[in-house]
């Protein structure tokens, strides 16, 4: 989904700044990095030294997401009427609210979260329409959702799903260098995974206007694979989604496919902490076919089903 830079010009005291035309250690390293998809694959949007904010994606590709996002705060305090500087926000929240420890009950998840819808719509009044804000706008309702339930949050679920197809078909292509962001792509993949996670029970179209579609997932799932192949994210979810499609219709000719193509994303070696989690979901999955449907990112799902069988 964002689901992943300050330079050091940024970071050094005033008047120790390298000269202009004498690249810093971090651009050296971005430009360093292997790219995620096959060799010689034209993939148009990558962005790179000079491109605006190069700043802020050096220090999100590094990992610097708390500094990130102080940084991209100031920016806009400075120029409010950029509406990039939105979504960078915005995509710096997820990623801190990724390293937030599940156990700190003192953490406000809630807020923080809500926090990140507000800058989506604050950005939304200066660029109407922005595709990487409506897809950001959608990830942070997304995460409210996981964080309140989803019986507090079904009103959201037709806005997310709204946000996300408009931000599909919004024209937008851009990259980062190391694959931690790749749209549309990734935005393929977000729908592919909604589809999945919302329940296809008749009571949530009646409250959300939405209900879940496996066939849906994995047609979006299959968009986000030929957008970006070989990458493990994408094929791990298709492969769920196929899988969970297979063993709902009985279709077992579905279920080895999905198998599949979760071998393939078992193949493929990790180059960051979240993909050798996805790699060992990948097997896990594809010994244990019958989790496809329940598999989810986050516990929540599980528990607001049994709440809403209850009902």
């Amino acid at each position: 989904m964002f689901m992943l830079f300050l330079s050091t010009v940024l970071a050094a005291e005033p008047g120790d700044a390298p000269a202009a035309d004498a690249p810093s250690e971090d651009m050296i390293a971005v430009d360093a990095m292997k790219y995620p998809w096959e060799p010689g694959l034209d993939l148009p949007g990558v962005v790179g030294p000079g491109s605006p904010h190069w700043d802020l994606e050096v220090l999100y590709m590094s990992g610097e997401v708390k500094k990130g996002l102080e940084q991209a705060k100031a920016e806009v305090a400075a120029n409010p009427n950029d509406a990039d500087l939105y979504w960078h926000i915005v995509r710096f929240m997820y990623e801190v609210g990724e390293l937030f420890d599940p156990e700190d009950k003192t953490i406000d998840r809630d807020a923080f979260y809500s926090e990140m819808l507000e800058w989506c719509d604050k950005g939304l009044v200066v660029s109407p329409g922005n595709p990487h804000i409506r897809f950001g706008r959608g990830i942070a309702m997304g995460r409210l959702g996981t964080t309140r339930g989803i019986l507090s949050s079904l009103g959201m679920a037709l806005d997310i799903e709204q946000d996300w197809i408009a931000a599909a078909e919004g024209g937008l292509v851009y990259a980062t260098p190391d694959g931690k962001e790749i749209l549309p792509c990734d935005n393929y993949q977000a729908l592919g995974m909604y589809y999945r996670m919302v329940p296809d029970w008749w009571i949530v179209g009646v409250i959300a206007g939405v209900r879940g579609d496996m066939t849906k997932s994995v047609e979006w799932l299959e968009k986000a694979d030929a957008c970006s192949p070989n990458t493990i994210r994408n094929l791990k979810e298709l492969g769920i989604s196929q899988v969970c499609l297979g063993t709902k219709m009985g279709d077992v000719a579905m279920v080895q496919k999905g198998q599949g193509t979760l071998a393939r994303a078992s193949a493929l070696p990790p180059r960051y902490e979240i993909e050798a989690i996805d790699v060992r979901h990948s097997a896990m999955v594809m010994s244990k076919p019958d989790m496809a449907c329940e598999y989810s990112r986050d516990g929540q799902l599980k528990l607001d089903e049994a709440e809403l069988e209850g009902r």
